[in-house]
């Protein structure tokens, strides 16, 4: 097992010197920093339920980002919709595989993902001829994951790997990704840039690396690069850190502009989502950019695809067009009746000129499905905040780095070369990225006499043709009786 922690800070004044390494591990000052820490099983060091599960995938990929707002700093500046994500490509011995992966998912917390129609298919992208299947569910923190996975990483006495995966409370995103090309797991947890020790334990078990850097530019930087400078340790190799300068092309960037989302009022059952972006500055003029939103929608809310397609409708809404919608989506089904987690959609957005910078909104039209009653009738929902971000174009082959973070949704949805500027989302109120909607249903109370009163009308409904019936019948026939009479009294 390899371990990685990385600090990333803006404070040009740090010491090196500060920094006290013993054999226990690496202990620094209180700064603002983010932090984050990889860990690479191989697979001979899985546990045997986590072995058994990934042997049905080619590739398996868990993501989760924490409901409330947080700020990062680069290079972790990728986003995605607080929840849990999860996507997988299937192996050809994938018998079982998805039962194991949801009974798998269940430490999560309860989720309904047991049956195939749960699960949204899509294409693979370029590099891939196989399909991806994915599902989402929505997961306000990692207790559930934490308190049982705890009994499978951690010896009862290792206080230390306790401590760790408790810290996990705190994590404002987490990553478990298994590759069956390289046969190995790997495990990242981010945590937001605050106040916190630099500090890092040390373990006979593995081999840890520290890295501590701050923002560097050096004069050979190229545009779709990022620059670091600062120091790194190996615990128990080195008594004392060794500097380091390095650069590395980057996918994912921050922009210096935010966003808000929000539901119009009245919604109705047909809301629109707007949102509003600080700025409509292009991160980088001389590449071919353009603004996108993708958005994470769970089954009680979706998009028509078809409405999306009107071309005049989309420009009234500075949106440019639908570039991706997960399928399938029922346009009519009531939510309670609907087997699919929710659809994804990746929309292009219509910024104002680029000549002057200015805050824009765009508005996305949604229509809710039907839902089960309520004593109120009335029940509140949440929907995610989308990814906002600026793609754009670049000749650069590899973008890949020791930083990077793939299999996002939306990633595969773009060419390998693109570079994703990420608008930092927040929240219009509170601190939760989540856009709240009341959605009107049918009151429990009346549901019943709306029952007896349905079977009444029908009833009644169906006496009074009946009646008819036997009326017409009744004077059909008596037409009919006075009619031979007249003939016989005719003769």
């Amino acid at each position: 097992m390899r371990e990685r922690i990385t600090f990333v800070h803006d404070d040009p004044g740090f010491d090196p010197e500060a920094l006290d390494i013993q054999q226990a591990g690496l202990l620094g000052p209180l700064i603002d920093t983010a932090r984050q820490d990889r860990l690479t099983f191989a697979f001979d060091e899985l546990p045997d339920d986590l072995a058994d599960l990934v042997k049905g995938f080619n590739a398996l990929h868990v993501r989760w980002a924490s409901s409330l707002q947080y700020e990062t700093l680069d290079p972790f500046s990728s986003r995605i919709s607080p929840g849990l994500h999860i996507s997988y490509s299937p192996s050809q011995s994938h018998e079982n595989s998805l039962t194991k992966l949801c009974h798998w998912l269940q430490r999560f917390g309860p989720m309904a993902c047991m049956t195939p129609e749960s699960f949204t298919e899509s294409n693979g992208d370029e590099s891939s001829a196989a399909s991806t299947f994915y599902f989402y569910h929505a997961l306000e923190d990692l207790q559930s994951f934490v308190a049982s996975t705890s009994q499978d990483f951690c010896p009862e006495l290792d206080s230390i790997c306790q401590a760790r995966l408790r810290s996990l409370y705190t994590a404002a995103a987490l990553d478990l990704t298994f590759d069956a090309t390289p046969n190995t797991i790997q495990v990242n947890a981010l945590w937001t840039l605050r106040s916190q020790t630099v500090t890092a334990p040390a373990s006979d078990g593995r081999r840890t690396e520290v890295g501590i850097f701050v923002k560097n530019t050096p004069p050979t930087i190229k545009a779709h690069e990022l620059g670091v400078a600062g120091v790194v340790t190996v615990l128990g190799d080195q008594k004392k850190p060794s500097p380091t300068i390095f650069t590395f092309p980057s996918r994912h960037r921050r922009v210096d502009s935010d966003f808000t989302s929000k539901f119009l009022t009245p919604t109705g059952l047909h809301p629109t989502l707007q949102l509003s972006v600080s700025s409509s500055q292009s991160p980088d003029r001389d590449a071919q950019c353009s603004p996108f939103v993708y958005l994470t929608l769970p089954k009680s809310i979706f998009a028509d695809r078809y409405q999306l397609a009107d071309e005049l409708f989309l420009a009234s809404k500075n949106l440019t067009e639908s570039r991706y919608t997960s399928l399938p989506v029922d346009l009519e089904a009531p939510a309670y009746t609907t087997d699919s987690w929710g659809s994804r959609v990746l929309l292009e957005l219509a910024p104002p000129s680029p000549e002057q910078d200015q805050s824009w909104t765009a508005e996305i039209p949604l229509h809710l499905r039907y839902l089960e009653p309520s004593l109120t009738g009335e029940v509140e929902i949440e929907v995610p905040y989308p990814a906002v971000f600026w793609a754009c174009s670049s000749d650069v082959e590899d973008l890949s780095n020791p930083f990077d973070r793939v299999h996002l949704g939306y990633d595969e949805l773009f060419e390998r070369q693109t570079i994703f500027w990420h608008v930092t989302p927040q929240p219009t109120s509170g601190k939760r990225l989540v856009s709240p909607i009341t959605v009107p249903v049918l009151n429990e109370r009346g549901a019943d006499w709306i029952g007896v009163g349905t079977a009444a009308a029908v009833s009644l409904g169906f006496a009074w043709v009946l009646w008819k019936l036997v009326s017409a019948m009744l004077f059909s026939g008596s037409q009919k009786s006075a009619k031979t009479s007249k003939n016989v009294e005719k003769k």
